[in-house]
């Protein structure tokens, strides 16, 4: 539900937002809440002052009960070291909050009622969004990091399984509290929904960013002039979406193919898999762009 315009950035809240405002209201605790939109906004500020810095433009951002999505211009997450940034710049943001608000407290200035939890609240939401599961920024640190070492695609494939992980542990937590100690704090529940929910979401986009990576490959050696080399070894009937796994971003990858009894038949360059894969499709095997001696 988009709530107003920005700079020309357009400021949205999740529906999970709307559902933790009314367990607050149903507690009684909607000060709370403010406190909590308050601290979720200028997260997400922090992540759109870093993009903007890269000049990135950023279209949307939208409010989540424990952070929140800010949704840039093209291909962040083909730049692994640049979306780190970005994602990091969320929970420091909240650090800084928070230390804000401890000396404020400290040294009597302010509100000494509110002050308090809106410290607590911050450390919280940091440390919450460190966790690496989808669409937390700890999520996107992790794709990231493992991009540099396993391409994209399985990097994704990895952080969503991990996500998903968290989300069934923190819904059986969630269950065994509400049974086992008749609580009535739904907080795991919703936050094991709201992982679980993005999770298959990000899941449904793994293909698209996988795409999306590959046609940018062929631009980064136009665009940089010079990259370094990296090595795959494949069998001769690989297919081709399994070799394109392997590759990582800002690395031209030079692939090896080998027959069964490992001798040697060529080599094939990423830009020849790129331009086989998008033009024959996925399910060719590498040993075809090989010609056979005559």
């Amino acid at each position: 539900m988009r709530l107003l315009t920005l700079f020309g950035i357009n400021l949205r809240i999740n529906i999970f937002f709307l559902l933790l405002f009314f367990l607050y209201w149903q507690m009684g605790v909607l000060g709370q809440a403010l406190v909590v939109f308050t601290a979720v906004f200028l997260h997400e500020i922090g992540h759109v002052v870093v993009a903007l810095g890269y000049g990135i433009k950023v279209t949307d951002v939208e409010l989540l009960p424990f952070g929140g999505v800010a949704r840039l211009e093209g291909s962040v997450e083909l730049h692994p070291a640049i979306d780190t940034y970005i994602a990091v710049a969320g929970p420091l943001t909240n650090g800084f909050l928070a230390l804000m608000g401890f000396t404020m407290e400290k040294f009597g200035m302010g509100n000494q009622q509110w002050l308090p939890f809106f410290v607590q609240c911050n450390i919280l939401l940091g440390v919450f969004n460190l966790l690496p599961a989808f669409p937390l920024d700890g999520g996107r640190i992790l794709r990231a990091v493992l991009s540099l070492h396993m391409g994209i695609k399985r990097a994704t494939e990895r952080a969503i399984n991990l996500s998903t992980l968290i989300g069934f542990v923190l819904a059986c937590l969630g269950i065994w509290s509400v049974i086992v100690n008749q609580a009535r704090n739904f907080d795991f529940l919703v936050i094991a929904v709201f992982l679980l929910y993005f999770a298959a979401k990000e899941k449904g986009t793994t293909m698209y960013i996988f795409m999306k990576f590959l046609a940018r490959k062929k631009e980064d050696l136009l665009r940089e002039g010079v990259l370094l080399t990296r090595q795959v070894v494949a069998l001769e009937s690989t297919f081709l979406k399994d070799v394109v796994k392997f590759f990582v971003p800002q690395k031209y990858h030079l692939v090896v193919v080998v027959t069964r009894d490992h001798s040697v038949r060529g080599t094939v360059t990423e830009g020849e898999i790129i331009d086989a894969m998008l033009g024959q499709g996925p399910d060719t095997v590498v040993g075809t762009l090989i010609p056979r001696e005559k």
